[in-house]
């Protein structure tokens, strides 16, 4: 990580704090990005055609890869199967653990045991006080239902909050530009202070397979307009990246890097079991990878939070991941 990403280190260097070695974990450290609805043959197909040029390069650097073998919507036929939309998706991803457990069944959160279940920096606070662990986001369920629901007796462990709220007037048209102001509170962070663990999400390549930000979108690598979201994010991702390489004591630092999506899509929707909504994809960059793993073998968005806590060298308690009631209680409707 230390030398290879010196290549995405292009443009001027940016002023940063960094503490090198001295953070909670030795100066290991975690950046994780997430782009919603981001089908993976399109995230390719991006690539291919140098729309995405910092996800290409740092999935083709030496410590870097490019997995499809990542899949979303738990298995099919077993109570770990969930749809293929955001509310299951960043929970499992924020959690890792699938529907069985974390109970979150849609975007309306009805029936979440996120206290038993809970998001992975506030397990990180509890082994290690004075990490600093930040988040930021421009769909607030991820925030306002998997953060604050996975918080003991209300104690906040996040030490950055940020939530942008889409405007009512403006929804979804708007996201290309709530999207800019995640990056730069982001990099505000980045340069500022001495995060151990950063969660970063996007939300635009979302709303334009849906068609909400233009009618002519869809989830497809044949659509230009999704795949130029792909890219205004893919800028996004090269700003972040080169924020930690500026860092001082970068050389001293040792990043993982992962990248990813909650689901695909087919059309201007998702919520099924088809390849195209299931299948999603991993860029991911660090020093110690389980590469052949991540290469060769299907692995569940539910592996993330277990490469995280490997990363830093946490051992998970037992009591992260109880055993879960004997089934999902139906939700009522609101």
């Amino acid at each position: 990580m230390r030398s290879t990403l010196l290549i995405l280190a292009l443009g001027s260097q940016l002023f940063a704090h960094g503490p090198g070695k001295d953070g909670a974990f030795g100066g290991k450290r975690v950046l994780f990005i997430g782009i919603d609805g981001c089908r993976a043959d399109a995230v390719v197909s991006a690539m291919e055609r140098g729309l995405a040029p910092q996800l290409k390069m740092l999935s083709e650097s030496a410590d870097g890869l490019l997995t499809r073998q990542f899949y979303a919507g738990g298995e099919i036929g077993t109570p770990t199967h969930q749809p293929t939309v955001s509310g299951p998706g960043w929970t499992s991803l924020l959690t890792g653990v699938w529907l069985d457990k974390h109970g979150v069944k849609d975007n309306r959160f009805i029936g979440g045991r996120l206290q038993s279940y809970s998001c992975f920096m506030r397990h990180i606070k509890e082994v290690k006080p004075k990490a600093f662990c930040a988040s930021f986001a421009d769909w607030p369920p991820i925030h306002d239902f998997i953060a604050d629901g996975s918080r003991v007796e209300g104690k906040e462990f996040l030490d950055v909050k940020f939530t942008c709220v889409p405007d009512a007037k403006r929804h979804f048209v708007d996201n290309p530009e709530k999207d800019v102001e995640v990056r730069d509170e982001a990099l505000k962070t980045l340069r500022t202070q001495n995060p151990d663990t950063m969660f970063v999400y996007f939300g635009q390549v979302d709303e334009f397979g849906h068609g909400a930000t233009d009618s002519r979108a869809n989830f497809s690598p044949d659509s230009t307009l999704y795949l130029n979201a792909i890219s205004h994010v893919d800028s996004h991702v090269g700003e972040l990246v080169r924020a930690v390489q500026a860092r001082p004591k970068f050389a001293e630092e040792d990043w993982l890097v992962l990248i990813t999506t909650d689901h695909g899509g087919r059309g201007n929707g998702h919520g099924g079991d088809s390849e195209a909504e299931r299948n999603i994809w991993l860029v991911a960059h660090g020093a110690k990878l389980p590469r052949e793993k991540l290469l060769n073998e299907l692995v569940p968005q539910t592996a993330l939070v277990p490469m995280i806590y490997a990363h830093l060298g946490i051992t998970p308690k037992p009591e992260w991941n109880p055993e879960p009631p004997l089934s999902v209680p139906e939700e009522k409707a609101k």
